[in-house]
C-alpha cells in the first residue's frame, strides 16, 4: 500500500492541502485560494457567535481536521473579530506541525488582499513541506453503519485478519456525523452503509467508499455508488485496497462531500 508521509500527522493515502476557514465569514475567501491551489476548503456555519462547550469543541475539531494524516499542510484563513481566534487555533496547530500558517483578513487588506497573500501562503507550505510517497504499514479503516447490512460482521472479521485497524461509527443515522467521528478518529478511509433514505455522500479529505441498499433511492442512484448491495466481502475489500492505492471513489471524481461538526449548543 502507498502513502504519503505527512510528518507529525503520519502517513496518508491522499495529500490534500487544506485551506480552513476559522469562521464563517472566511468561508468564501478560503473557497477561492482553495480553488486556485486544488486544495480542501468546506464552508460551515461555526466559529463566531457561538457559546459554552461548543467553542472548545470546535477548535478541537477544527485541529483534528488540521491534524489528520490526509493532510499535507493547512493555511488558516480568519476574519479578526470572531469567537474562536484564527491565532490562537494556529498556535494550537503549530505545536504539533510546523507545516501551519494563518491569515487575517481584517489585516491582510480584505478580501482580494487576503486570497493574493492566502495564494502566496499555500505555494509557499507546499514548497517547504513536501509530501514524498512511503509505505503505508497499516491501513486504518473506518466504517459508517447508518443503515443496517449483514455484510458487517464478515467483514470486520476478514479485514481484522489481514491487519487492518478498523474504527465503527453508528451512533448517528446520518452519514455526515458519522464521519465526523471517524475522521477524528483518523481513519485513512471511510466505508459507508448510508441510510436508504439518503444519498452517496462522502468528507472531503478521507476518501469515502459507498456501498448501495436495495432501496428505491439507492437502485434511482446506483451510478452514485462504488458499489451495489450485492457486492461480496472479497468485492468490498478489493476496492478498499484500489482506493488506498490511488483509484478515486464516486465522490471523489464529483468534488461531492460535505464536512458537519456537530453543536451541543443552539445559538446563533
Amino acid at each position: 500500500m502507498k502513502g504519503f508521509d505527512h510528518g507529525n500527522r503520519g502517513v496518508g493515502v491522499r495529500d490534500h492541502q487544506l485551506i480552513l476557514p476559522s469562521v464563517v465569514c472566511s468561508t468564501r475567501v478560503s473557497s477561492r485560494i482553495a480553488k486556485e491551489m486544488s486544495a480542501v476548503t468546506f464552508a460551515h456555519q461555526h466559529g463566531c457567535g457561538f457559546i459554552g462547550n461548543d467553542v472548545g469543541r470546535i477548535t478541537d475539531y477544527f485541529a483534528a481536521l488540521a491534524n489528520h494524516p490526509n493532510v499535507s499542510s493547512t493555511l488558516i484563513v480568519g476574519l479578526g473579530c470572531e469567537t474562536l481566534q484564527g491565532n490562537e487555533l494556529a498556535d494550537k496547530l503549530l505545536s504539533k506541525n510546523a507545516s501551519t500558517n494563518y491569515l487575517v483578513t481584517q489585516e491582510s487588506g480584505g478580501v482580494e488582499g487576503t486570497v493574493n497573500l492566502g495564494i502566496s501562503a499555500a505555494e509557499e507550505l507546499r514548497t517547504k513541506y513536501p509530501s514524498p510517497e512511503v509505505a503505508l504499514a497499516r491501513l486504518h479503516l473506518g466504517i459508517d453503519i447508518s443503515n443496517e447490512s449483514t455484510k458487517i460482521e464478515e467483514l470486520v472479521v476478514a479485514l481484522t485478519e489481514v491487519g487492518v485497524d478498523i474504527a465503527v461509527a453508528a451512533v448517528h443515522k446520518n452519514s455526515g456525523l458519522n464521519f465526523s467521528d471517524l475522521m477524528e478518529a483518523g481513519v485513512h478511509v471511510i466505508l459507508s452503509f448510508p441510510d436508504e433514505n439518503q444519498p452517496a455522500s462522502g468528507f472531503p479529505l478521507i476518501p469515502t467508499i459507498n456501498v448501495a441498499s436495495n432501496s428505491p433511492l439507492h437502485l434511482a442512484l446506483t451510478n452514485d455508488f462504488d458499489l451495489t448491495s450485492t457486492a461480496t466481502t472479497t468485492e468490498i475489500i478489493e476496492k478498499i485496497y484500489e482506493v488506498v492505492n490511488g483509484r478515486l471513489t464516486k465522490v471523489e471524481e464529483i468534488g461531492a462531500g460535505e464536512i458537519i461538526a456537530a453543536r451541543e449548543v443552539r445559538s446563533v
